[in-house]
């Protein structure tokens, strides 16, 4: 019997806060107001990217078996995975505005966690839509970070313009 996804959801934030608590308790965090703008910046810029995943996929985080289109318009035309990019961020976000020293490694376990599930959701994808996946998975090649799709905008902006 696999457990509730909102029981996943829970662990994963208390295994990040538990981290959190860590630092103080074995006096491993450091504090700054520098630390606590730039980490409370990130998680609102992760969490904002997280709501953006929902908005244009509203079942992005269900089972594979309840998806019924991939989603290939908004925050889903740059990145193939903004819910989990959003989380990583909100991860980190939080261990820095603590200065967290074990929940920066908390936050990377949790990281390299979706990671895995990132890569594992994307053979069952192929698996269920085939080409259409495929087709998707050339048209926006990155996972995570825009690198390659903010590349082309740029080299096609910067490039000179051919007279007709």
């Amino acid at each position: 019997m696999k457990p509730p996804q909102a029981l996943k959801y829970i662990c994963v934030w208390l295994a990040l806060i538990l981290g959190i608590a860590t630092g103080y308790v074995l006096d491993l965090n450091y504090s700054s107001y520098v630390l606590l703008l730039v980490g409370y910046i990130i998680f609102g810029l992760g969490m904002y990217i997280h709501y953006l995943s929902h908005r244009a996929h509203p079942r992005a985080h269900r089972g594979i078996e309840e998806i019924d289109y991939v989603a290939t318009h908004g925050i889903y035309s740059w990145i193939r995975h903004p819910g989990y990019l959003g989380l990583s961020l909100a991860f980190y976000g939080l261990a820095i505005a603590f200065g967290s020293v074990p929940g920066l490694a908390i936050a990377t376990v949790l990281t390299l966690h979706h990671y895995y599930l990132a890569v594992r959701e994307e053979r069952l994808m192929i698996e269920k839509f085939g080409t259409v996946y495929i087709k998707y998975m050339e048209e926006v090649p990155d996972r995570f970070i825009p690198v390659r799709k903010i590349a082309k905008h740029l080299k096609k902006r910067l490039s000179p313009k051919q007279a007709l």
